[in-house]
């Protein structure tokens, strides 16, 4: 029998398993424009774990207000929501949308094996 561990995904199981047990519920919005100019937003319903900024990663604009937010690809996914995340679609914790300002994708073997996201607001 072959580990798995070290496959993508391996990692994502493991990512999943995680965001099941400690994570928590939040959107992940985008805005886009309807007729006569009306914002629509499209929301997924994902797992998430969020967490606030370190000290030394508080530079320049990034303040106590900004977070850290870990996503799963296999949510992604499911809600079809449409690749790549990008700057200015919200992470909505509770009812407050947060802003998405920096996306870092993580790749192993050219899958999709884990979102990091720099929300702030």
């Amino acid at each position: 029998m072959s580990n798995r561990d070290d496959t993508p995904e391996g990692m994502i199981a493991r990512l999943d398993a995680s965001l099941a047990r400690r994570g928590e519920d939040v959107k992940l919005r985008r805005l886009t424009l309807g007729p006569n100019a009306v914002q629509i937003p499209f929301d997924a319903d994902v797992r998430a774990s969020i967490r606030p900024m370190r000290p030394e990663e508080l530079v320049g604009h990034i303040d106590q207000t900004w977070s850290r937010v870990i996503l799963s690809p296999t949510d992604v996914n499911r809600a079809q929501w449409p690749l790549p995340i990008r700057k200015g679609d919200k992470i909505v914790q509770g009812s407050t949308p947060r802003n998405v300002e920096f996306v870092k994708a993580i790749t192993v073997q050219n899958t999709l094996v884990r979102i990091e996201l720099t929300v702030g607001g």
